[in-house]
């Protein structure tokens, strides 16, 4: 990856533009993770569109963000440099962490996106042979046709068996084939909350508690999941989490404004983003907004 003399925003200065009263998406992914579209793309279309700030959140890597960084200095739209990380906790597991104003060149942290790079990798041959022993003959190529091979992960896969006429959505695999113990026993190798939260620190970032509305059960009522959401907002403040995204399409707006509460008791900055991946396939995000 290429390193970035200049791109480094001091932590005041990311939150002073985080807090901005400007027209701003604070959570664009790119083909570098799991998006579609190139950090160039989202530039230009978020620029059309007429936001004046951004932020590229690609999925454990900065690869996209950087490129998106250099491309926009020439547009005339404030970029901040971001990412997210998957982590885990006692509380939760799939805990996401986004991170704004991070120092691209932070050797702490390219020490630590290269690990989760291999433990990926190792996780992505697990789960080829695990499908193909069902019967699905996923090939390398197959793999290096879906965004070049830059991220592969879950979704790389469940796009791979829309192709080859498995399923109907990408999504579909999440509810079947994803679900069956050989695949599910395959789980993905993260870093702590607190280490995350720890790490963007360390990066000279600020961090962020991603959409806490997604940590809602399928099977559970907002009633019964409200207690556990305040135990999940407490443990991250105390873990030193710098604010939560109140703003997200898993909040409704009702849920959005006890978030904001929730932030501005505990002191606590409040982020914003639609979380875009691609125009097509996209999720339902009301399934978190019912009663």
């Amino acid at each position: 990856m290429r390193l970035f003399s200049n791109t480094h925003y001091k932590t005041e200065n990311t939150a002073e533009l985080i807090m901005s009263d400007v027209k701003k998406d604070l959570h664009i992914h790119t083909c570098y993770s799991d998006g579609t579209l190139t950090p160039e793309e989202v530039v230009d279309r978020w620029h059309s569109e007429g936001y004046k700030m951004i932020a590229i959140t690609d999925h454990d890597g900065i690869e996209g963000s950087m490129i998106g960084m250099d491309y926009a200095l020439g547009i005339g739209i404030t970029f901040i440099p971001g990412i997210e990380f998957d982590s885990e906790d006692p509380l939760g597991t799939d805990i996401h962490i986004l991170g704004y104003g991070i120092d691209y060149n932070c050797n702490e942290l390219r020490h630590a996106l290269l690990d989760i790079i291999i433990k990926r990798a190792q996780r992505n041959d697990a789960l080829m042979n695990a499908l193909n022993e069902m019967g699905y003959g996923i090939t390398l190529d197959d793999i290096g046709q879906e965004n070049e091979g830059r991220y592969v992960g879950k979704p790389t896969f469940a796009r791979i068996l829309k192709k080859k006429g498995f399923i109907d959505n990408p999504q579909d695999a999440f509810k079947t084939i994803f679900q069956k113990p050989s695949i599910k026993q395959i789980v993905k190798a993260t870093y702590s909350s607190k280490d995350v939260i720890d790490l963007i620190h360390t990066a000279g970032g600020l961090a962020f508690f991603a959409h806490p509305m997604e940590q809602r059960r399928h099977d559970e009522s907002f009633d019964e999941f409200r207690p556990r959401l305040y135990e999940l907002l407490d443990t991250m403040r105390d873990y030193g989490v710098d604010g939560i995204e109140c703003f997200h399409p898993s909040a409704s707006a009702e849920q959005s404004e006890l978030l904001t509460d929730y932030a501005i008791k505990n002191g606590l900055l409040r982020s914003q983003g639609s979380d875009f991946h691609t125009d097509t396939h996209k999720r339902d995000f009301s399934i978190y907004h019912r009663p």
